[in-house]
Protein backbone atom coordinates (compact mmCIF):
# COMPACT_ATOMS: atom_id res chain seq x y z
CA UNK A 1 0.00 0.00 0.00
CA UNK A 2 3.06 2.36 0.81
CA UNK A 3 4.47 1.53 -2.65
CA UNK A 4 1.20 2.67 -4.57
CA UNK A 5 1.21 5.86 -2.17
CA UNK A 6 4.76 5.90 -3.51
CA UNK A 7 4.41 5.38 -7.07
CA UNK A 8 1.13 7.86 -7.39
CA UNK A 9 3.07 10.73 -6.02
CA UNK A 10 6.07 9.89 -7.84
CA UNK A 11 3.73 9.89 -11.11
CA UNK A 12 1.93 13.21 -9.88
CA UNK A 13 4.88 15.09 -9.39
CA UNK A 14 6.91 14.22 -12.77
CA UNK A 15 3.67 15.26 -14.28
CA UNK A 16 3.87 18.60 -12.60
CA UNK A 17 7.50 19.01 -13.44
CA UNK A 18 7.05 18.26 -17.06
CA UNK A 19 4.02 20.75 -17.56
CA UNK A 20 5.87 23.50 -15.87
CA UNK A 21 8.94 23.18 -17.99
CA UNK A 22 6.42 23.56 -20.82
CA UNK A 23 5.69 26.68 -19.34
CA UNK A 24 2.34 25.89 -18.79
CA UNK A 25 2.45 26.99 -15.08
CA UNK A 26 4.25 30.01 -16.60
CA UNK A 27 1.31 31.55 -17.99
CA UNK A 28 0.71 35.24 -16.12
CA UNK A 29 -2.13 35.24 -13.81
CA UNK A 30 -6.01 35.90 -16.27
CA UNK A 31 -3.66 35.20 -19.91
CA UNK A 32 -5.35 33.91 -22.40
CA UNK A 33 -3.65 32.07 -25.16
CA UNK A 34 -4.60 33.68 -28.88
CA UNK A 35 -6.77 31.35 -31.10
CA UNK A 36 -7.46 33.27 -33.66
CA UNK A 37 -6.04 32.17 -37.21
CA UNK A 38 -4.99 35.40 -38.55
CA UNK A 39 -2.38 37.63 -37.60
CA UNK A 40 -2.53 41.21 -35.54
CA UNK A 41 -1.17 42.50 -38.76
CA UNK A 42 -3.66 40.90 -41.24
CA UNK A 43 -6.46 41.59 -38.88
CA UNK A 44 -5.36 45.15 -38.45
CA UNK A 45 -6.02 45.86 -42.00
CA UNK A 46 -9.36 43.98 -41.64
CA UNK A 47 -10.23 46.74 -39.48
CA UNK A 48 -9.04 49.71 -41.49
CA UNK A 49 -6.32 50.53 -38.90
CA UNK A 50 -4.85 53.67 -39.06
CA UNK A 51 -0.85 54.26 -39.66
CA UNK A 52 -0.82 57.90 -38.57
CA UNK A 53 -2.04 57.97 -35.04
CA UNK A 54 -1.10 61.48 -34.91
CA UNK A 55 -4.00 62.37 -36.37
CA UNK A 56 -6.74 65.01 -35.41
CA UNK A 57 -9.72 63.60 -37.65
CA UNK A 58 -12.60 66.16 -39.21
CA UNK A 59 -16.06 64.61 -38.13
CA UNK A 60 -15.80 63.27 -41.80
CA UNK A 61 -12.67 61.68 -41.03
CA UNK A 62 -13.93 60.40 -37.74
CA UNK A 63 -15.95 57.87 -38.83
CA UNK A 64 -13.48 55.54 -40.38
CA UNK A 65 -10.94 56.41 -38.53
CA UNK A 66 -9.61 53.46 -36.04
CA UNK A 67 -6.22 53.82 -33.72
CA UNK A 68 -5.22 50.62 -33.16
CA UNK A 69 -2.00 51.64 -31.16
CA UNK A 70 1.89 50.99 -31.34
CA UNK A 71 1.84 46.98 -31.87
CA UNK A 72 4.51 44.87 -30.48
CA UNK A 73 4.89 41.47 -28.99
CA UNK A 74 5.64 40.46 -25.61
CA UNK A 75 7.91 37.43 -24.72
CA UNK A 76 5.42 35.41 -24.93
CA UNK A 77 4.24 35.90 -28.33
CA UNK A 78 0.87 37.77 -27.11
CA UNK A 79 0.15 41.22 -28.77
CA UNK A 80 0.66 44.38 -26.90
CA UNK A 81 -1.22 47.07 -27.64
CA UNK A 82 0.35 51.17 -26.54
CA UNK A 83 -1.71 54.26 -26.63
CA UNK A 84 -1.34 58.19 -25.99
CA UNK A 85 -4.10 60.19 -25.08
CA UNK A 86 -2.87 64.04 -24.09
CA UNK A 87 -5.55 65.66 -22.40
CA UNK A 88 -5.69 69.64 -23.23
CA UNK A 89 -8.22 72.09 -22.10
CA UNK A 90 -9.49 75.26 -23.53
CA UNK A 91 -9.59 74.02 -27.04
CA UNK A 92 -11.10 75.85 -29.18
CA UNK A 93 -12.73 73.12 -31.32
CA UNK A 94 -15.92 74.35 -34.43
CA UNK A 95 -19.00 72.70 -33.33
CA UNK A 96 -21.52 74.03 -36.03
CA UNK A 97 -21.77 75.75 -39.56
CA UNK A 98 -23.28 79.11 -37.66
CA UNK A 99 -20.19 79.69 -35.71
CA UNK A 100 -19.89 78.12 -32.55
CA UNK A 101 -16.77 77.29 -31.10
CA UNK A 102 -16.69 75.28 -28.16
CA UNK A 103 -14.34 75.59 -25.07
CA UNK A 104 -13.49 71.85 -25.05
CA UNK A 105 -11.33 70.18 -23.11
CA UNK A 106 -10.07 66.92 -25.32
CA UNK A 107 -8.04 64.00 -25.78
CA UNK A 108 -5.56 64.26 -28.68
CA UNK A 109 -7.31 67.72 -29.66
CA UNK A 110 -10.49 66.26 -30.63
CA UNK A 111 -13.74 65.70 -29.86
CA UNK A 112 -14.78 63.21 -29.02
CA UNK A 113 -11.66 61.76 -28.47
CA UNK A 114 -9.59 58.89 -31.04
CA UNK A 115 -11.58 55.49 -31.34
CA UNK A 116 -9.36 53.11 -29.54
CA UNK A 117 -9.44 49.82 -31.22
CA UNK A 118 -7.85 46.71 -29.62
CA UNK A 119 -8.48 42.47 -29.99
CA UNK A 120 -9.58 40.57 -27.06
CA UNK A 121 -6.75 39.06 -25.48
CA UNK A 122 -4.45 41.80 -26.20
CA UNK A 123 -2.23 43.41 -23.60
CA UNK A 124 -3.20 47.03 -23.63
CA UNK A 125 -1.35 49.92 -22.62
CA UNK A 126 -2.98 53.82 -22.46
CA UNK A 127 -0.86 56.57 -21.22
CA UNK A 128 -3.03 59.70 -19.66
CA UNK A 129 -0.58 62.51 -20.14
CA UNK A 130 -2.33 65.77 -18.39
CA UNK A 131 -0.52 68.57 -20.17
CA UNK A 132 1.24 71.14 -17.88
CA UNK A 133 -1.19 73.83 -19.23
CA UNK A 134 -4.05 72.23 -17.76
CA UNK A 135 -5.83 73.68 -14.14
CA UNK A 136 -7.39 70.61 -13.62
CA UNK A 137 -6.75 66.73 -13.07
CA UNK A 138 -8.15 64.15 -15.20
CA UNK A 139 -8.27 60.73 -15.22
CA UNK A 140 -9.18 57.96 -17.69
CA UNK A 141 -12.52 55.13 -17.16
CA UNK A 142 -12.94 52.30 -19.58
CA UNK A 143 -16.21 50.47 -19.21
CA UNK A 144 -14.63 46.87 -19.88
CA UNK A 145 -12.75 44.53 -17.40
CA UNK A 146 -10.03 45.81 -15.83
CA UNK A 147 -8.37 45.74 -12.22
CA UNK A 148 -9.08 48.08 -10.13
CA UNK A 149 -6.17 50.13 -10.01
CA UNK A 150 -7.14 50.79 -13.86
CA UNK A 151 -10.31 51.85 -13.29
CA UNK A 152 -9.63 55.52 -13.12
CA UNK A 153 -11.81 56.65 -9.93
CA UNK A 154 -10.19 58.14 -7.31
CA UNK A 155 -12.77 56.02 -4.53
CA UNK A 156 -9.95 53.36 -4.06
CA UNK A 157 -6.95 56.07 -3.60
CA UNK A 158 -5.69 54.80 -6.80
CA UNK A 159 -2.69 56.62 -8.70
CA UNK A 160 -4.50 56.93 -11.86
CA UNK A 161 -7.75 58.68 -10.20
CA UNK A 162 -6.61 61.97 -10.52
CA UNK A 163 -3.58 63.12 -12.91
CA UNK A 164 -2.07 66.37 -11.92
CA UNK A 165 -1.44 68.51 -14.66
CA UNK A 166 2.05 67.88 -15.69
CA UNK A 167 1.76 64.23 -14.78
CA UNK A 168 1.14 60.77 -16.74
CA UNK A 169 -0.53 57.46 -15.89
CA UNK A 170 -0.30 54.57 -17.62
CA UNK A 171 -3.38 52.24 -17.89
CA UNK A 172 -2.78 48.26 -18.21
CA UNK A 173 -5.20 45.43 -18.95
CA UNK A 174 -6.04 42.83 -20.77
CA UNK A 175 -8.41 43.52 -23.78
CA UNK A 176 -12.05 41.59 -22.24
CA UNK A 177 -14.75 41.00 -23.30
CA UNK A 178 -15.22 41.62 -26.86
CA UNK A 179 -17.56 44.53 -27.17
CA UNK A 180 -18.19 48.69 -28.12
CA UNK A 181 -17.34 50.41 -25.05
CA UNK A 182 -17.31 54.48 -23.76
CA UNK A 183 -14.16 55.96 -22.35
CA UNK A 184 -14.01 59.16 -20.77
CA UNK A 185 -12.54 61.22 -17.69
CA UNK A 186 -13.59 60.21 -13.97
CA UNK A 187 -12.76 62.90 -12.28
CA UNK A 188 -15.67 64.86 -10.55
CA UNK A 189 -18.05 66.51 -11.62
CA UNK A 190 -17.97 63.72 -14.30
CA UNK A 191 -20.87 65.31 -15.87
CA UNK A 192 -18.73 68.43 -16.62
CA UNK A 193 -15.36 66.74 -17.88
CA UNK A 194 -17.56 64.19 -20.00
CA UNK A 195 -19.85 67.36 -21.59
CA UNK A 196 -16.26 69.14 -21.79
CA UNK A 197 -15.21 66.49 -24.31
CA UNK A 198 -12.72 63.91 -22.07
CA UNK A 199 -14.60 60.91 -23.55
CA UNK A 200 -14.45 59.03 -26.63
CA UNK A 201 -14.88 55.00 -27.93
CA UNK A 202 -13.47 51.92 -27.70
CA UNK A 203 -13.81 48.52 -29.65
CA UNK A 204 -12.49 45.39 -28.03
CA UNK A 205 -12.81 43.27 -31.57
CA UNK A 206 -13.65 39.41 -30.89
CA UNK A 207 -10.65 37.13 -31.80
CA UNK A 208 -12.07 35.60 -35.39
CA UNK A 209 -13.03 38.96 -37.25
CA UNK A 210 -16.95 39.22 -37.98
CA UNK A 211 -18.24 39.49 -41.07
CA UNK A 212 -16.51 41.55 -43.17
CA UNK A 213 -18.67 44.66 -43.85
CA UNK A 214 -17.23 48.70 -44.71
CA UNK A 215 -17.38 50.41 -40.88
CA UNK A 216 -17.82 53.38 -39.60
CA UNK A 217 -18.04 54.53 -35.86
CA UNK A 218 -20.64 57.33 -34.54
CA UNK A 219 -20.77 58.84 -31.44
CA UNK A 220 -23.82 60.60 -29.89
CA UNK A 221 -23.23 63.97 -28.00
CA UNK A 222 -24.40 67.68 -26.59
CA UNK A 223 -22.71 71.12 -25.79
CA UNK A 224 -23.53 72.77 -22.81
CA UNK A 225 -23.06 76.37 -24.04
CA UNK A 226 -23.76 78.89 -21.79
CA UNK A 227 -24.38 77.13 -18.29
CA UNK A 228 -27.87 79.55 -17.60
CA UNK A 229 -30.35 78.27 -15.07
CA UNK A 230 -27.73 74.65 -14.25
CA UNK A 231 -26.08 72.97 -11.98
CA UNK A 232 -22.62 73.42 -10.30
CA UNK A 233 -19.88 74.26 -12.81
CA UNK A 234 -16.96 75.61 -11.14
CA UNK A 235 -14.22 73.22 -10.45
CA UNK A 236 -11.50 72.58 -7.20
CA UNK A 237 -8.17 74.55 -8.30
CA UNK A 238 -5.42 72.36 -8.88
CA UNK A 239 -3.60 72.49 -6.20
CA UNK A 240 -6.06 69.96 -4.27
CA UNK A 241 -4.85 67.54 -6.10
CA UNK A 242 -0.72 68.01 -6.38
CA UNK A 243 1.33 64.80 -5.57
CA UNK A 244 3.16 61.93 -6.64
CA UNK A 245 2.09 59.36 -8.84
CA UNK A 246 4.12 56.76 -9.91
CA UNK A 247 4.34 57.74 -13.90
CA UNK A 248 5.29 60.92 -13.69
CA UNK A 249 6.89 62.96 -16.54
CA UNK A 250 8.59 65.87 -16.73
CA UNK A 251 6.00 69.06 -15.56
CA UNK A 252 8.03 70.74 -18.78
CA UNK A 253 7.51 68.11 -21.12
CA UNK A 254 5.77 69.51 -24.27
CA UNK A 255 6.90 66.44 -26.63
CA UNK A 256 4.89 65.62 -29.72
CA UNK A 257 1.94 62.23 -29.27
CA UNK A 258 4.41 60.55 -31.44
CA UNK A 259 7.20 61.35 -29.69
CA UNK A 260 5.70 60.49 -26.11
CA UNK A 261 4.42 57.23 -28.25
CA UNK A 262 7.73 56.37 -29.22
CA UNK A 263 9.65 56.96 -25.65
CA UNK A 264 7.06 54.64 -24.16
CA UNK A 265 8.24 51.06 -22.44
CA UNK A 266 6.41 47.87 -22.67
CA UNK A 267 5.08 47.94 -19.37
CA UNK A 268 1.90 46.54 -20.07
CA UNK A 269 2.59 42.77 -19.02
CA UNK A 270 2.25 44.25 -15.47
CA UNK A 271 -0.75 43.82 -16.06
CA UNK A 272 -1.16 40.64 -15.35
CA UNK A 273 -0.09 40.71 -11.47
CA UNK A 274 -2.76 40.96 -8.71
CA UNK A 275 -0.47 43.67 -7.12
CA UNK A 276 2.01 46.25 -8.46
CA UNK A 277 5.13 46.45 -6.57
CA UNK A 278 5.62 50.13 -7.77
CA UNK A 279 2.25 51.01 -6.03
CA UNK A 280 2.11 53.26 -2.63
CA UNK A 281 0.02 54.95 -0.47
CA UNK A 282 -1.75 57.50 -2.63
CA UNK A 283 -4.43 58.62 0.38
CA UNK A 284 -2.89 61.95 -1.06
CA UNK A 285 -4.01 61.88 -3.98
CA UNK A 286 -7.65 61.03 -3.35
CA UNK A 287 -9.89 63.02 -5.15
CA UNK A 288 -12.50 65.00 -2.26
CA UNK A 289 -14.92 66.49 -5.00
CA UNK A 290 -18.12 65.41 -3.50
CA UNK A 291 -19.33 69.45 -2.62
CA UNK A 292 -18.18 71.47 -5.66
CA UNK A 293 -18.78 75.19 -5.42
CA UNK A 294 -22.49 76.00 -6.37
CA UNK A 295 -22.23 79.63 -7.40
CA UNK A 296 -22.08 81.04 -10.44
CA UNK A 297 -19.48 83.42 -12.14
CA UNK A 298 -21.45 86.23 -11.32
CA UNK A 299 -22.07 85.48 -7.62
CA UNK A 300 -26.02 85.16 -8.16
CA UNK A 301 -27.07 81.53 -6.40
CA UNK A 302 -28.26 78.61 -8.32
CA UNK A 303 -32.26 77.85 -8.19
CA UNK A 304 -32.60 74.91 -6.28
CA UNK A 305 -33.50 71.45 -8.34
CA UNK A 306 -32.33 73.28 -11.98
CA UNK A 307 -30.81 71.58 -14.63
CA UNK A 308 -28.26 71.72 -17.26
CA UNK A 309 -28.92 71.87 -20.60
CA UNK A 310 -27.60 71.45 -24.03
CA UNK A 311 -27.93 73.80 -26.75
CA UNK A 312 -26.18 71.60 -29.76
CA UNK A 313 -26.28 68.06 -30.44
CA UNK A 314 -24.18 66.23 -32.52
CA UNK A 315 -23.11 62.72 -34.34
CA UNK A 316 -18.90 62.61 -33.60
CA UNK A 317 -18.55 66.57 -32.64
CA UNK A 318 -20.41 68.79 -35.37
CA UNK A 319 -23.44 69.83 -35.76
CA UNK A 320 -25.20 68.87 -38.87
CA UNK A 321 -22.06 67.44 -40.65
CA UNK A 322 -23.10 64.61 -42.16
CA UNK A 323 -26.08 67.26 -43.78
CA UNK A 324 -23.31 68.68 -45.26
CA UNK A 325 -21.69 65.84 -46.20
CA UNK A 326 -23.87 62.85 -46.19
CA UNK A 327 -22.29 59.71 -46.13
CA UNK A 328 -22.44 57.94 -49.26
CA UNK A 329 -23.28 54.56 -49.75
CA UNK A 330 -23.93 51.39 -52.26
CA UNK A 331 -26.72 49.47 -52.60
CA UNK A 332 -27.04 46.08 -51.92
CA UNK A 333 -23.57 46.72 -49.65
CA UNK A 334 -23.77 45.48 -46.22
CA UNK A 335 -22.46 48.40 -43.45
CA UNK A 336 -21.59 48.29 -39.80
CA UNK A 337 -22.26 50.77 -37.58
CA UNK A 338 -20.28 51.26 -33.88
CA UNK A 339 -22.73 53.77 -31.70
CA UNK A 340 -21.79 55.20 -28.28
CA UNK A 341 -24.38 57.50 -26.63
CA UNK A 342 -22.21 60.01 -24.72
CA UNK A 343 -25.04 62.46 -24.19
CA UNK A 344 -25.02 64.26 -20.67
CA UNK A 345 -27.62 66.34 -19.62
CA UNK A 346 -30.72 64.23 -21.13
CA UNK A 347 -32.13 61.10 -19.99
CA UNK A 348 -32.54 59.09 -23.16
CA UNK A 349 -30.98 59.25 -26.97
CA UNK A 350 -31.93 57.77 -29.92
CA UNK A 351 -30.68 56.18 -33.44
CA UNK A 352 -33.16 56.24 -36.52
CA UNK A 353 -32.49 55.34 -40.09
CA UNK A 354 -34.99 56.15 -42.46
CA UNK A 355 -35.62 53.66 -45.37
CA UNK A 356 -34.04 50.50 -44.21
CA UNK A 357 -33.61 48.42 -41.17
CA UNK A 358 -30.62 47.32 -39.35
CA UNK A 359 -29.91 44.43 -36.92
CA UNK A 360 -28.86 45.57 -33.60
CA UNK A 361 -25.97 43.89 -31.19
CA UNK A 362 -26.44 45.60 -27.75
CA UNK A 363 -23.10 46.64 -26.50
CA UNK A 364 -21.19 44.78 -29.26
CA UNK A 365 -20.79 41.56 -26.71
CA UNK A 366 -22.53 38.93 -29.21
CA UNK A 367 -21.88 38.17 -32.98
CA UNK A 368 -26.03 37.94 -34.13
CA UNK A 369 -28.20 39.98 -33.96
CA UNK A 370 -30.35 41.05 -30.82
CA UNK A 371 -33.26 41.83 -32.69
CA UNK A 372 -33.80 43.85 -36.16
CA UNK A 373 -35.51 47.70 -35.77
CA UNK A 374 -34.98 50.68 -37.65
CA UNK A 375 -34.92 53.13 -34.04
CA UNK A 376 -32.78 51.89 -30.76
CA UNK A 377 -33.24 54.22 -27.62
CA UNK A 378 -30.19 55.00 -25.88
CA UNK A 379 -29.82 55.84 -21.99
CA UNK A 380 -26.13 57.37 -20.70
CA UNK A 381 -23.42 55.62 -21.65
CA UNK A 382 -25.22 52.70 -24.00
CA UNK A 383 -23.96 51.42 -26.99
CA UNK A 384 -24.50 48.75 -29.96
CA UNK A 385 -23.82 47.73 -33.58
CA UNK A 386 -26.01 48.56 -36.24
CA UNK A 387 -25.55 46.66 -39.19
CA UNK A 388 -27.58 47.42 -42.43
CA UNK A 389 -28.17 47.38 -46.42
CA UNK A 390 -29.69 49.95 -48.57
CA UNK A 391 -31.83 48.16 -51.26
CA UNK A 392 -33.04 51.44 -52.98
CA UNK A 393 -30.75 54.18 -54.25
CA UNK A 394 -32.01 57.92 -52.82
CA UNK A 395 -31.27 60.44 -50.27
CA UNK A 396 -32.35 59.10 -46.67
CA UNK A 397 -32.31 60.77 -43.09
CA UNK A 398 -30.84 59.28 -39.96
CA UNK A 399 -31.16 61.35 -36.67
CA UNK A 400 -32.62 61.16 -32.92
CA UNK A 401 -36.39 60.71 -33.28
CA UNK A 402 -36.33 63.61 -30.44
CA UNK A 403 -37.30 66.42 -32.72
CA UNK A 404 -35.62 68.79 -30.13
CA UNK A 405 -32.21 66.96 -30.91
CA UNK A 406 -32.72 66.85 -34.42
CA UNK A 407 -33.78 70.37 -35.02
CA UNK A 408 -30.10 71.29 -33.24
CA UNK A 409 -27.91 69.50 -34.70
CA UNK A 410 -28.31 65.67 -34.74
CA UNK A 411 -29.54 65.22 -38.14
CA UNK A 412 -27.56 63.44 -41.51
CA UNK A 413 -27.86 62.11 -44.70
CA UNK A 414 -27.29 58.91 -46.45
CA UNK A 415 -26.69 59.37 -49.89
CA UNK A 416 -27.30 55.67 -51.31
CA UNK A 417 -26.13 55.01 -55.14
CA UNK A 418 -26.92 52.67 -57.28
CA UNK A 419 -29.04 50.52 -59.01
CA UNK A 420 -32.24 48.87 -57.06
CA UNK A 421 -32.35 45.33 -55.62
CA UNK A 422 -34.81 43.06 -54.73
CA UNK A 423 -37.31 45.17 -56.16
CA UNK A 424 -40.74 43.97 -55.49
CA UNK A 425 -43.67 43.68 -57.94
CA UNK A 426 -46.57 45.49 -57.84
CA UNK A 427 -48.34 43.23 -60.23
Amino acid sequence: MFRKDVDLFTFILSSILIFSSSGFLNLPLNAQTETNNISAEDYDKIKNCSKDLRKKPTPVEYLTYFNCGHVSRDESGRTVRQFTLIVEENQKIPISYEGHFFDAWTFNGTVPGPTIRVTEGDLVGIRVINSNENEHPHSLHMHSVHFAKNDGVSMGGYPGGAISPGRSFTYEFIAQPYGVYPYHCHVDPIADHINRGLYGMMIIDPREPRPQMTEMAMLLNGYDLNYDQEGPTHLPPVAQFAGSQPDDIDANNTGSTEEMETNETATVANNTEGTDSNQTSTMANMTHLSAPSTSKDDGEEEAEGEERDNEIYTVNGKAFEYMMHPIVLQTGKPYRAYVVNMLEFDLVNSFHIHGAMYDYIAAGTKEKSDYKTDIVTFSQGDRGIMEFTYDYPGTYMFHAHQAEFTDLGWMGLFDVRGNPVNLPSFN
